[in-house]
């Protein structure tokens, strides 16, 4: 497959580098944090402008939209952030649990939708909706979705559709031209690590570390084997605001065929397509589930869009490797079903994924307690409830 990093077991023996010798920087080494130092003026800028636009609109000089409803904004620093779908999933599934009427706004994303604002529907097409959305139509099926390229637009065309009691504000943490009852803030490893506080372009942040003071709590997304070391550096970055930290990761709850749900395909041999940043995490709770090794691991990145000659490519890998599964992440299956007849005699497995809320910090409840506890009153000031 095209620009695809391949992978075969093998054994790797660790190198030893002798006591007396330390690490040389490359050319592109220094290239790098050469670049990484002119850039912090520009960045430091973007994150200026970020403060002015915010306090313009808190003055009442942009309009801002007041839904009447309890307000929670889930969103990250970066733009490629990832646990806003299971959050927000399992915000979506505790409400039906719950009976709180629950609808959903977010942005356009990388979709293109046919009209404005658009309701994304299980099935809608991958282009129109975008991933973000596809997916938690996927795994909230109730068409309460709607998403539009001003977040205002869909907030109140979204209270107007479904008058829910709690509306979900996607990836909309630190927006200004939103009322935000409860922002839930999620960070990664790679936001906790070098590129804290760094605003595009000097990093990937949208906005500068003061909107974390505004958030309610901190989500810790990372795999199972990377929790804890996240923990202990979001002690370190974010203790200093006072503010819960929960840790969040996942489980493979169950798997999803062609077909829809269905038992694991496990005893037959399979190729596996991943994201770049599901190395640390997703190989291994594969690998534990279906109790074998891939015949061989595709890496790509996270952001790639598979072609016509991608999806040939990887029929031919699976027919030489004599194998008819392919085992993907929900990202990329929704990618690999547009394959179609390209991937005939192929067939597409992923899983849908477990929130498990693991370690916490700053508080003594765990995030069940203790998210009940807040929205019971914003919803008692909000509504009355």
């Amino acid at each position: 497959m095209a620009n695809a990093r391949r992978t075969r077991r093998r054994r790797i023996e660790p190198s030893r580098r002798p006591l007396a010798s330390s690490p040389s920087l490359t050319p592109k080494d220094l290239l790098r944090r050469l670049l990484a130092g002119l850039l912090v003026v520009p960045g430091r800028a973007v994150a200026g402008y970020r403060r002015l636009e915010a306090r313009a609109f808190g003055l009442g000089l942009g309009k801002v939209c007041r839904p009447a409803a309890a307000t929670v904004a889930v969103g990250g620093m970066s733009p490629d952030c990832r646990g806003r779908v299971m959050l927000t999933s399992w915000l979506l599934g505790w409400a039906a649990a719950r009976g709180v009427s629950t609808a959903v706004a977010g942005p356009v994303g990388d979709g293109c939708p046919p009209a404005s604002p658009f309701q994304v529907l299980p099935g809608s097409s991958l282009d129109e909706a975008g991933i973000e959305a596809a997916l938690l139509a996927r795994y909230s099926p109730n068409g309460r979705f709607l998403i539009d390229a001003d977040p205002r637009i869909a907030a109140a065309a979204a209270v107007r559709a479904f008058a829910p009691s709690m509306l979900v504000l996607q990836d909309a943490l630190g927006e200004p031209r939103l009322r935000r009852d409860l922002e839930l803030a999620i960070l990664t490893p790679d936001d906790l690590g070098s590129g804290f506080g760094r605003v595009f372009p000097a990093g990937s942040w949208r906005r500068g570390p003061d909107v974390l003071s505004r958030a309610a709590a901190f989500i810790i997304h990372a795999g199972p084997q990377s929790l804890d070391t996240a923990m202990v550096a979001a002690e370190r970055r974010l203790a200093g605001y006072g503010k819960p930290i929960f840790g969040m990761t996942f489980s493979l709850w169950r798997w999803r065929g062609p077909d829809g749900p269905a038992p694991a395909p496990a005893g037959q041999p399979y190729v596996s397509i991943l994201g770049e940043t599901d190395r640390d995490s997703l190989p291994d709770l594969i690998r534990a589930d279906l109790g074998a090794q891939p015949r061989m691991a595709f890496f790509v990145h996270d952001r790639h869009r598979f072609t016509c000659q991608d999806f040939e490519h990887l029929r031919a890998d699976a027919v030489r490797l004599r194998t008819a599964v392919a085992v993907t992440s929900p990202r990329f299956d929704l990618k690999l079903r547009q394959g179609g007849s390209q991937l005939s005699g192929l067939s597409v497995w992923t899983y849908d994924p477990e929130v498990v809320f693991g370690p916490r910090l700053l508080t003594d409840q765990p995030f069940l307690a203790w998210w009940e506890t807040r929205l019971a009153e914003v919803l008692t000031e909000r509504l009355g409830v």
